[in-house]
């Protein structure tokens, strides 16, 4: 057995082989030389491992805030994976990682079943690691466990996303005309909470918007791994559709559900809003059928088009889509890794002394102008994760910072805030 210096942790010696993983191959990245704002370069130096569950305008955003920003200012390295997306690939991906030197793990994979070996695997390798999901009875144990190398959690405020969903249902459903309803429910049936939460804030208000009874629970729905019908007693046509938009066979089982012509309303808690555009715009073309798309979202090109297309009746591509800024979720990640890394782990620590989850809030947006107004925010020249914001989430640059404390600066920069600072 050997010591990691770093966390003073027993840690098995494991031989490194060259590996290269299909589909989730990875290399150093390569970061500027200088970044936004020209500030020189401080800190100890550390190279942080990124494992991307899909590669999107978010990735990309995400990319290009932790090379072109954060990597000079704070004197680091990070090295992103291709798309990951089972536990196999993200642990290849992080003995890739160690062979390259990284000292962290940053994990958009988020299932909390797996947390637990993930941890493992970083611990052997004298690595700390964060992922981007909450705790649950699936990954309690590592929250509880005393991983000294887990840095806890940061995820959306998912409660309140999903609340975003049901109340714009509610605000906007005219259910005096007959309606269907396809559910993209996405990976909730493998425990990703935000799935899981908007999927079920949907189906909820239908239920009591149409004043429904289904069959099954709405538990039970949502977490089926096969394709279901919500049966109920109203006789609304209801359909939900696990699985990711990369899966073999996926994208055309959704078309061929809009081609039966039962739904006109595509609800999708899954990132895929580019993905469906055209299967949508299709069937729409094929039925002369308007289907009104709601659907999570994120600040780029995908967003940005729908919102601003319309469909052939003159309807905006996207009625309501969730935003959130990517660089205050970056944030939030950095400063778990970089507080373990710079032996201010308490700082990562709930007031029981266990492993925190940091929150952040999502907004909805409904129009091609709310939506410029944002999107014009999270760029380059205009972060709005500066480096004052980063600095108040690190223990060794906010004297006395507690995971608390960190938590009220993240909701203290909200959509308000961010307006009178970047306008």
């Amino acid at each position: 057995m050997k010591m990691n210096k770093r966390f003073g942790l027993k840690v098995a010696s494991v031989g490194l082989s060259a590996l290269i993983l299909a589909g989730c191959s990875s290399a150093p990245s390569t970061s500027g030389s200088s970044g936004s704002g020209g500030e020189s370069s401080d800190g100890d130096g550390y190279k942080i491992g990124v494992i991307e569950v899909q590669l999107n305008d978010e990735s990309t955003n995400r990319a290009t805030w932790f090379n072109d920003y954060i990597a000079p200012k704070y004197n680091c390295e990070f090295m992103f994976s291709e798309t990951c997306s089972d536990l196999d690939s993200c642990m290849t991906f992080i003995e890739n990682a160690a062979m390259a030197g990284c000292d962290a793990i940053i994990n958009y994979y988020a299932v909390g079943s797996d947390t637990e070996a993930l941890v493992q695997l970083c611990a052997e390798y004298g690595m700390v690691y964060t992922e981007n999901g909450g705790r649950n009875a699936a990954n309690e144990a590592v929250f509880t466990s005393n991983y000294e190398n887990f840095a806890g959690n940061f995820q959306a405020d998912q409660p309140a996303t999903g609340k975003l969903f049901y109340d714009y249902l509610e605000e906007s459903l005219d259910t005096s005309v007959e309606h269907g309803f396809i559910v993209l429910t996405g990976n909730a049936y493998q425990g990703n909470a935000q799935q899981t939460e908007i999927s079920s804030n949907m189906l909820s208000a239908l239920q009591d918007l149409y004043g429904l009874t289904y069959e099954s629970t709405i538990a039970d729905l949502v977490a089926s791994s096969a394709p279901i019908e919500a049966t109920n007693d109203k006789g609304i046509e209801i359909y939900c559709y696990p699985g990711a938009y990369s899966t073999s066979g996926w994208l055309e089982g959704f078309s061929a559900a809009l081609q039966t012509g039962k739904y006109d309303y595509s609800l999708q808690a899954y990132n895929c809003l580019s993905n469906t555009a055209t299967a949508i715009e299709e069937v729409e073309s094929a039925l002369n059928k308007d289907i009104t798309v709601i659907g999570f979202g994120s600040f780029g090109e995908a967003l940005t088009t729908a919102m601003n297309s319309t469909d052939m009746f003159g309807n905006q591509s996207v009625s309501m889509s969730t935003v959130k800024f990517t660089s205050l979720v970056s944030a939030m990640a950095f400063s778990k890794v970089y507080n373990c890394l710079t032996g201010n782990r308490d700082a990562c620590l709930d007031e029981n002394g266990e492993p925190s989850v940091l929150l952040f809030q999502m907004e909805a947006v409904t129009s091609p102008e709310q939506l410029a107004e944002m999107s014009s925010w999270d760029t380059t020249d205009k972060w709005v994760a500066d480096y004052d914001f980063v600095d108040s989430l690190l223990a060794d640059r906010t004297e006395g910072l507690t995971s608390a404390q960190a938590q009220e600066n993240i909701y203290a920069m909200n959509y308000d805030a961010i307006k009178a600072r970047l306008g």
